[in-house]
């Protein structure tokens, strides 16, 4: 269950962003970022293996440019070396981004990069509520 989800400003632009920047985001992820633009999921507490437990996923990221949290303010991710896709945020500002189709949690103060799940729809099944 998502809430605030903001509308497409235009049925294409996901897929605008995937062409314009050469990357392609795996179809159950994709699917999720159309129909809940900009949303908040209902179970929003992930567990990161070695470094922490309870962390949180605020909302994905807009594809809408009026938006305040947009995919186009934090792509790309200044990580050399890596290509990191970003599609999600924390409260703290981290970014929750693929890096290939492993979902990754971008730390913005220490540039570190930690795996989250092997996949989307394994890091929805690690989602919980508090």
């Amino acid at each position: 269950m998502w809430s605030y989800v903001k509308p497409l400003a235009c049925e294409t632009v996901v897929s605008d962003f995937e062409r314009d920047n050469d990357v392609e985001f795996p179809e159950d992820l994709k699917s999720c970022l159309v129909q809940n633009n900009g949303g908040r999921p209902s179970r929003n507490l992930f567990d990161i293996e070695r470094r922490s437990k309870e962390n949180v996923f605020k909302a994905l990221l807009s594809f809408n440019k009026s938006d305040v949290e947009t995919i186009y303010m934090a792509f790309p991710v200044p990580k050399e070396g890596q290509k990191l896709i970003p599609f999600a945020s924390t409260p703290s500002g981290d970014l929750i981004c693929m890096r290939d189709n492993a979902i990754v949690l971008y730390s913005h103060e220490t540039g570190g990069v930690e795996k989250i799940a092997d996949s989307f729809k394994e890091l929805l099944s690690k989602l919980y509520s508090g």
